[in-house]
């Protein structure tokens, strides 16, 4: 399956106004001592680094083997069965990765009226700072403030009709370092129409999920809160 996509315009607008000005950022009240308002969870709701499992058989695959047959299969394999793996040997130079972590850090630790330049909440523009997860409905917000980037699209994509699992990523933060993290999503354009791909629909059975726009699904991603079910799971069955 292809879709035409075209590159993302960056337009430069004035600002609307935000119910969250960037002085609620959490990085930018690094060194207070007290939390902004709207982020201080019930004791019960709070994660705990007790409560966070280990598994020393999580998928490690070396993308440089010379055997891709196998490298294929082992991404299916971990797909299937943890949602997820860790590779080795990427092609990513280390000196790339630490200059990247390093501007994002140079990024976050910029002065309110600096970022203030980016911050937005409305989920459509390109290129936003924001925090938490839908800063519009949550009455209690996430501990993360994020820079989104949209690049050039993918032309290619399908799912797998629920054959790749689609793990929860959660993170639970401590009180006594940062934590950065540098995630690429591949999205593609908003016309494009996906479905699961028909290799992966056993013969006899009917698709999972439903076809839909890359447009539908953001919009539903964006009016749903963060705890609630994998936005995947609304186009299920219909």
């Amino acid at each position: 399956m292809k879709a035409l996509c075209e590159k993302p315009r960056i337009e430069n607008r004035p600002r609307a106004s935000s119910p969250m000005a960037t002085t609620q950022l959490l990085s930018t009240v690094e060194h207070r001592e007290t939390l902004p308002e709207g982020y201080a969870r019930p004791e019960s709701d709070r994660p705990r680094l007790a409560e966070v499992a280990t598994d020393s058989n999580i998928p490690l695959i070396d993308l440089a083997s010379p055997d891709k047959p196998r490298v294929i299969a082992e991404i299916a394999q971990a797909c299937r069965t943890y949602g997820f793996f860790q590779v080795t040997n990427h092609g990513i130079a280390e000196e790339l990765l630490e200059k990247v972590m390093a501007v994002a850090l140079e990024f976050f630790r910029l002065p309110p009226e600096e970022k203030e330049k980016l911050y937005s909440d409305e989920p459509s523009k390109k290129i936003r700072l924001s925090t938490s997860f839908n800063v519009r409905k949550e009455t209690v917000h996430n501990w993360r403030d994020y820079l989104r980037l949209h690049c050039h699209p993918l032309e290619e994509f399908a799912l797998s009709n629920g054959t790749y699992k689609s793990v929860w990523h959660r993170a639970v933060v401590n009180a006594v370092q940062e934590r950065m993290s540098v995630a690429s999503f591949m999205c593609p354009c908003n016309s494009a129409v996906i479905s699961p791909a028909r290799k992966l629909v056993a013969d006899g059975d009917a698709p999972v999920y439903r076809s839909f726009t890359y447009d539908e699904y953001y919009k539903k991603f964006w009016s749903r809160n963060l705890d609630q079910e994998h936005c995947l799971e609304l186009f299920k069955g219909q």
